[in-house]
Order: C-alpha cells, then structure tokens, then sequence
C-alpha cells in the first residue's frame, strides 16, 4: 500500500494544478454525500479547513463523535512530505482534518468509497483581519521580523493568494495556480459548483454552534458544548481600519464576499430543514 501511496504522490507531483484540481472534483461530485446522508457509518469524515475560519473548534468537536486514535489531523504542506502517514496504521482514519485545497493530494489518496466532505467559510473582512493578527502576533511568525513588523496596509496590499479570494480559490482548486487567469465570475461559478456539488455541508463561522449541532441532529447525537479556543492577540481590530483599507479587503475579496452570502443562505436553509 506504501508504494501505491508513492506512486500516486509522483503522478500527483507530475500534473498541472488545473489538472490535479479536474480529477479531485470530478471524485468528489461522485463520492460525497448530501447533507441528509451525513452519518457516522459513512467515512472517511474529511474536514477541509480554510484558514481562520474556526477550523481547530470544530477539530474539538469532532473529537466527541470519533476515537482519537481514529482521527489523522494534517495540513497539506505535511502530507506531500509523507503520504504514508494516511495509511500509517494499516487503516484509512474515519476522520481527517486540515488545510486543503481541493486540488491537493489528499483526494487522490482516499479510498474508493463514499465520504463525508465539510467545510467553513467566515465573512471575508473578518477574516483578513484575523490572517494579519495571527502572522504579526503569533510566536512562530515572530521569528520572521519582517512579518512581526509589518504594518497592516502593508499587508493588505500584498499579492496574496490567501487574502485575495482565498476561500473561492480554495473551493476551486486554484489557490496556488498563480498563472491561471480567471475572472471574478469564473471563479465564483466554479467555487459555487464545488460547494453544490463537491461538499456534503459547508458551514459559516458566524453560525458555528448552529454548524455542529446540524451535524449532531444528522448523526443523531448531541455535542456537548466547548469552551472558546483563545484568540490570537488583536494587533488589529475591524474598528482600527480605514475606510480605503476596508474598501481595498473588499475590491481583493469581491467573489468570497459574493460565494460567502451564497453559502450563509444556503446554510440557512439547511437549519430551517434540520434544526
């Protein structure tokens, strides 16, 4: 199995990006199931984390529905560098959770059986805002004094995948396909087409205890409520920004503001059915 595991990374490593992202989606529509299918019998439960969007509570909630020893949490950059580890124990985890694109690895490494697929978007403002205090506050980015000491219009004015579209290019497979030229509606058709078609539930980060008790009332079990995961420290508050930095986030977030207003209605719909 290590060696499948291997050659999969080589093909992998051999496409294109646009590519890679093809044949994940063209899996995904096929293997993923709808929100009213989403039960603990179907797995592997994949957690697509997009960055700052509540991804390490809902790892906490997750905890409470699966064995620990049943969870495989890893980001992307980490399981390039060793795709056994999805198979370490002789087993595929019935849970993996980390930072995904969907043109990455992972879904070329998953078994050929159906999955739950979730997510979570946050208000795309809030969410730059969140990317800037974790870089410039945090211990780890501290070591990097030009980080530390960036000032956030600086930031904001960075050619950035990540806090240009970062979530809609997350959802299409392109965030790091910088040659890619794609329109603001191109994007946001495709990224649309991933939530509908590719996710079993995409959740808001506004909306995050509503997100776990939906799952809960799919799975029939009740999640007992977490105390909040501290926050980074607040170099930058929404009350701190300038109404030409607002104005800025917003014209290089215009698809994620758009698929974000999609995703919440979308959700909310959900909750009117469920909850």
């Amino acid at each position: 199995m290590h060696s499948t595991l291997l050659n999969k990374l080589e093909q992998w490593q051999s496409r294109q990006v646009s590519e890679n992202s093809d044949i994940n989606l063209k899996w995904l529509s096929q293997h993923v199931v709808d929100c009213k299918r989403i039960n603990l019998n179907i797995n592997p439960w994949v957690f697509s984390n997009i960055p700052k969007t509540a991804g390490k509570a809902l790892d906490n909630y997750l905890t409470q529905s699966f064995a620990l020893a049943d969870i495989l949490h890893i980001n992307s950059d980490e399981l390039n560098q060793l795709p056994q580890s999805i198979y370490m124990k002789n087993v595929y985890p019935k849970a993996i959770t980390g930072q995904f694109s969907t043109s990455d690895l992972l879904y070329q490494l998953l078994p050929d059986q159906e999955i739950v697929h979730l997510s979570m978007m946050r208000d795309p403002v809030y969410r730059v805002i969140f990317i800037y205090n974790d870089i410039a506050t945090t211990a780890y980015h501290a070591m990097d004094k030009s980080v530390e000491t960036m000032d956030f219009d600086t930031f904001i004015r960075q050619d950035n995948s990540e806090i240009n579209n970062g979530q809609a290019k997350r959802f299409a497979g392109l965030l790091s396909e910088v040659d890619t030229k794609i329109s603001d509606r191109e994007l946001y058709e495709k990224a649309k087409y991933v939530v509908d078609n590719c996710f079993s539930l995409v959740g808001i980060s506004e909306q995050f205890k509503q997100f776990y008790e939906l799952l809960g009332r799919c799975c029939g079990i009740r999640f007992h409520n977490l105390p909040p995961i501290v926050r980074s420290k607040l170099k930058v508050q929404l009350s701190d920004v300038g109404d030409q930095q607002l104005a800025l986030i917003k014209e290089k977030n215009r698809v994620d503001i758009q698929l974000h207003h999609y995703v919440k209605s979308k959700f909310e719909d959900y909750l009117s059915e469920f909850l």
